[in-house]
């Protein structure tokens, strides 16, 4: 046997077969209208819900945009003074052989002049 016709059929109150079912659709009523509530509470959260998810969506497209950005204008700068760091290098390579070739001619010309030294003191 039911809840409902638990109710009705016990005599529990005294109160009449009629009395009893509208007793009980008031409290089915009830209880639906609370149930109506809460699902119209849920669509309510659950709209609610989307919203965030739409701004964290969004939220999150913004930020990958802006570090996409970033990492362009990094790469980029670091592109430049790498490259200006290596164009700096080859320019001080080449002034560092161009001094040792002079000094390897200077070095040529002492042992000359050494030698041409050493004679004259022979000679006198």
């Amino acid at each position: 046997m039911g809840l409902v016709e638990y109710q009705l059929f016990s005599d529990g109150e005294g109160l009449g077969l009629e009395e009893k079912i509208l007793s009980i659709l008031g409290e089915l009523l009830k209880g639906q209208e609370e149930l109506r509530n809460d699902v119209t509470a849920l669509k309510v959260g659950q709209e609610e819900l989307r919203n965030d998810v739409t701004a964290l969506k969004i939220g999150q497209e913004a930020l990958t945009s802006e570090v996409t950005h970033i990492k362009l204008t990094l790469e980029n700068e670091t592109n430049v003074k790498i490259q200006a760091l290596f164009d700096a290098r080859e320019v001080q390579k080449d002034v560092n052989q161009h001094i040792f070739t002079e000094l390897d001619q200077i070095k040529g010309k002492l042992d000359r002049l050494q030698i041409e030294t050493a004679h004259v003191r022979v000679v006198k």
